[in-house]
């Protein structure tokens, strides 16, 4: 089985050459590094992190640099109650809006059911349990959409659970095979993984879309991570772990 390494510090999944922004933002108890986004245009840049339950977010260490020649304003505060939203600017007077989002991964009890869509987005906030997003298209509320390289989805729960249910597919208008690399793993403590499921292109996703695992009873979290894309989108929906 072939092992991923990401960066230990952040992942970056676009930084233009002149960017007004952060390079690195670590926080105390993160379960993965940062993701920092550099969108283009208008859009504000954002920052996200998932921390573990044991995590005070209204009071949690953190440490940060941002890019040459960039300062910030206001200052970023230790409550991450809330997304902050900050104003990067460049020694040559450009700015852009950065939104700062320490998301707590609340374990839910079981079973634990997600079934995004136009009634139930997949709207992350901080009254959440149960599942926390780094880097998915917002965009697309209705599914967990995975438009990029390194974004994954996490759920959490607080009981042994027996089986995982999930509804994976991609996103085209015509048959095609999968070329990237996505994986599935299971995890007791949220720090060591073991991969469950992994698609390539010798390990194709099914037509339908739909897959179902056992479980150990050590596991307490999953997470589905997009390892490398190279052109598809994928959407991920109707997630059911049961208990014991």
């Amino acid at each position: 089985m072939k092992k991923t390494i990401l960066s230990a510090f952040v992942v970056l999944l676009t930084m233009p050459v002149f960017a007004q922004g952060f390079s690195t933002f670590i926080v105390e108890g993160s379960l993965h590094p940062a993701v920092i986004k550099n969108a283009k245009g208008d859009e504000p840049s954002s920052i996200e992190v998932i921390v573990s339950p044991k995590s005070d977010v209204s009071n949690i260490n953190f440490k940060y640099r941002l890019l040459s020649g960039c300062s910030v304003s206001p200052a970023i505060t230790a409550d991450f109650t809330q997304p902050q939203k900050v104003l990067v600017t460049k020694n040559d007077g450009t700015s852009k809006e950065w939104i700062l989002y320490v998301k707590q991964l609340t374990p839910a009890s079981l079973p634990l059911e997600l079934s995004f869509s136009t009634d139930n987005p997949s709207e992350w906030n901080h009254k959440v349990k149960g599942w926390a997003a780094l880097g998915v298209d917002q965009s697309k509320p209705t599914v967990i959409r995975f438009g990029n390289k390194a974004v994954s989805f996490w759920v959490a729960f607080n009981e042994p659970a027996k089986q995982l249910k999930y509804e994976l597919k991609m996103v085209s208008k015509e048959k095609v095979n999968f070329d990237g690399e996505f994986i599935v793993e299971t995890s007791a403590d949220g720090q060591k993984w073991k991969i469950l499921k992994e698609f390539d292109e010798t390990n194709q996703i099914s037509v339908d879309g739909n897959y179902q695992h056992d479980l150990s009873k050590d596991v307490r979290f999953i997470r589905w991570t997009y390892i490398t894309r190279n052109k598809l989108n994928l959407n991920l929906n109707n997630i059911e772990v049961t208990a014991e």
